[in-house]
């Protein structure tokens, strides 16, 4: 039901900074130029694309590319659907859990 739903300029960009964590070097991912959207998120943050990258090539690794501007196959766009569900139930796994 949510797979084929409307995508934002958000699934560009962090279909980007996946590319960037799994592409470059951490000394380069806030300083890379290449693409309008540079990671401008907390370290953490980056880490967390970085291992979303590590299960992006079981789906498409072609996302990984950094000169896939607008790159958004069907396996991509699952990819990126099913990741957010997934992170979404940890975190609300994790907050039942410290308040019950």
């Amino acid at each position: 039901l949510l797979i084929p739903a409307y995508r934002s300029t958000d699934f560009e960009v962090h279909r980007n900074w996946l590319s960037i964590t799994a592409s470059l070097p951490m000394s380069e991912w806030y300083v890379e130029e290449g693409s309008a959207w540079t990671l401008d998120y907390p370290p953490l943050f980056a880490w967390f694309e970085r291992g979303l990258a590590i299960f992006a090539p079981f789906f498409d690794g072609r996302m990984l590319q950094r000169d896939t501007l607008g790159y958004a196959s069907p396996a991509t766009v699952l990819f990126q659907r099913v990741t957010v569900m997934c992170a979404d139930c940890v975190l609300y796994v994790g907050a039942w859990r410290a308040l019950c």
